[in-house]
């Protein structure tokens, strides 16, 4: 039995390997010819430290120094020791161009093409090898269009293990693939497709979700639900769809249809035209309510054009709204060229050449202008769902069934479920009020912190500020990114504190006399007089006190160096600037404080280093809990 390992590589590129259930991901790898950073082999240096975002694993044997207990603790890996138990989605912390791999090439035959809608296609592949491509629901291929030097990038509409492959195509007059498409594509027509990639993929959580979808950015997401609809976890999902007319409104009834195979799963339409037929008129900004967020907890995935992604990023940070688990992919530009096609500046993912013909003049065409006529399909045919094309002889045998999952005497609502209009004037939505009453929430500000570029002009950034982390990984045509709550500085503080409290202990454990330990003793019982269960009895005492308890390992080391490091950390100005007005902390404080006490006294090096980790984690809750209450009060 082997299974199927996921590298992720920082420029988007993903490849798959097979691991047996007693071969490292790292072996697997270089039996693959993909070589991922390693050093030692042995689970001591920490060169290959990866995130393991899916999947179970045994992680092998390894020191500290090369993977902390927090961080194994958070999903880090070390691909040389782990050793997967079931399929894995591993974030490796290269490019594939110093890995030594790139995206693999896959050749396919179209099957079937439809035009949609007005502004959409949809097209169906068959690969001549479908097992040779494994994917990640969510991520992207680049296709090369026939007749052309020039690829596009579209996302899988399909799910990660379906036959046939779909993609949904934006129509753009003058693009190269819209204008292939619905002018000289035909059955049997031959296409090289190259990926998987991306970084945008649903990871593995039972968290709720809100899904957002933003025109032809439906395409991952639809890829998402098919995944979805064969998980057996019960959790709230909740999809918003938007379009700019109801000319562009696609796949209404398979939405559906995925709310009677997924439990828990609502969705809602939304249309930016003013004379839109559908119940609602907007934009997904519109429709995003408090019960959609969980308090935070709910994992969000975005996507579509760059307008929408930045209204909804702006629409977070204005309502004050915090998130944990933010993912986002959007449609962008392949160069800055004036006279670029429309398919280029506002449809799927693209990867222009440099030598491409000019294209023709663009031709914008509005709700109720005449729709040019597609030859490229058999007379008569009707197009299913997508990724459920049969092959054309067979359709007449076997005509694919109509979805009839539902209910028996099941009428479906307007898309989403959208209760009547008099109903919406009755019940209308709740404001949002997730903020205190005159909180301004403050700019947000990201600055970079670091950059990776690769030979293909991949470029991977990760930024920091406004209280958030973000990794953006920009490729021809597409950026794609995540956001996840940034480091604290007190949080920053704490961690440095443990890491020379940690090195401390190697100095002198079982080296204190009885002295000295009566004295760490009196220190830590002084400390703890000002807390009395989970409750601050004064504060500022015990920060005073407290600092003095952490300081004294450090005067024992008689090494001036290590203690100048220990004052030179801010946690005690930071703990004096948040805790004065703080009520709460941490019950285990009290105990850990004696805990720690009595490892040194006994000797238990091991039992020391856990008792300082631990604490140093009860600290951080303490602080975050008082700067929480801390902003609250400063905007009420």
């Amino acid at each position: 039995m082997s299974y199927s390992v996921a590298l992720a590589f920082e420029d988007g590129v993903t490849r798959f390997v097979n691991c047996g259930p007693t071969e490292t991901v790292a072996d697997a790898s270089y039996k693959a010819r993909i070589n991922i950073p390693l050093d030692c082999r042995d689970g001591a240096c920490g060169t290959c430290k990866s995130l393991c975002e899916s999947g179970d694993f045994d992680g092998g044997d390894y020191i500290d120094d090369a993977l902390t207990e927090d961080e194994a603790a958070a999903g880090y890996c070390l691909p040389c020791q782990m050793v997967p138990r079931s399929d894995l989605v591993v974030q490796i912390p290269t490019t594939s161009d110093v890995a030594k791999t790139t995206a693999a090439a896959h050749p396919a035959t179209v099957t079937a093409v439809e035009r949609l809608a007005e502004g959409a296609f949809a097209l169906t592949v068959e690969l001549d090898d479908r097992d040779a491509l494994a994917f990640l629901p969510g991520q992207y291929v680049s296709i090369a269009v026939p007749g052309t030097d020039q690829t596009r990038s579209y996302s899988f509409s399909t799910g990660a293990d379906s036959k046939h492959l779909s993609f949904l195509v934006k129509y753009a007059s003058g693009g190269a693939m819209s204008e292939y498409l619905a002018q000289r594509c035909a059955v049997g027509d031959r296409l090289n497709l190259t990926g998987p990639m991306g970084s945008f993929f649903l990871r593995e959580s039972s968290r709720p979700l809100l899904l957002l979808a933003g025109g032809t950015g439906l395409a991952p997401v639809l890829s998402i639900l098919e995944t979805l609809a064969a998980d057996t976890t019960d959790r709230p999902i909740h999809l918003i769809y938007g379009t700019s007319f109801d000319t562009d409104v696609v796949y209404t009834d398979l939405l559906d249809e995925y709310t009677t195979r997924i439990t828990g799963m609502t969705w809602e339409l939304v249309v930016a035209d003013p004379a839109t037929a559908y119940p609602n008129s907007g934009y997904v900004t519109g429709l995003i309510r408090p019960e959609h967020l969980h308090d935070g907890t709910a994992d969000i995935y975005l996507c579509g054009p760059p307008p929408m992604v930045e209204a909804v990023r702006g629409f977070l940070d204005a309502e004050g709204l915090q998130v944990t688990h933010f993912y986002y992919e959007k449609f962008t530009p392949a160069t800055a060229v004036p006279d670029q096609s429309a398919e280029q500046r506002e449809t799927a993912p693209t990867a222009p050449t440099t030598t491409a013909a000019p294209p023709a003049p663009l031709v914008f065409r509005r709700p109720g202008d005449p729709v040019p006529a597609i030859e490229a399909r058999p007379v008569g045919y009707v197009p299913p769902i997508p990724g459920e094309h049969a092959a054309a002889g067979a359709r007449s045998v076997e005509p694919v069934a109509p979805l009839a999952a539902r209910p028996v005497g099941y009428t479906p609502p307007a898309p989403g479920g959208h209760p009547a209009p008099a109903a919406r004037s009755a019940e209308p939505f709740a404001a949002i009020a997730a903020r205190p009453v005159g909180f301004v929430p403050r700019q947000v500000t990201l600055a970079p912190v670091s950059t990776t570029r690769d030979a293909a002009g991949t470029t991977t950034v990760s930024v920091a500020g406004g209280g958030r982390s973000e990794t953006i990984t920009s490729a021809p045509g597409v950026v794609s990114g995540e956001v996840h709550p940034a480091i604290r500085r007190s949080d920053a503080q704490f961690d440095a504190r443990m890491a020379l409290e940690l090195g401390v202990i190697e100095l002198i454990m079982g080296r204190l006399d009885d002295a000295r330990l009566a004295e760490f003793r009196m220190l830590a019982e002084s400390a703890n007089q000002y807390i009395e269960g989970d409750r601050f009895l004064d504060p500022e005492r015990f920060t005073a006190a407290n600092a003095q308890f952490h300081e004294f390992l450090f005067r024992c080391t008689g090494n001036d160096s290590l203690l100048q490091a220990y004052r030179m950390l801010e946690v005690t100005q930071v703990m004096n600037s948040v805790l004065p007005d703080a009520r709460w902390v941490s019950e285990d404080i009290v105990p850990e404080h004696l805990e720690i006490v009595a490892a040194f006294e006994s000797g238990d090096r091991d039992a020391a280093r856990y008792l300082i980790r631990r604490h140093s984690a009860h600290a951080k809750a303490t602080m975050r809990t008082a700067l929480d209450q801390q902003a609250v009060g400063e905007a009420s």
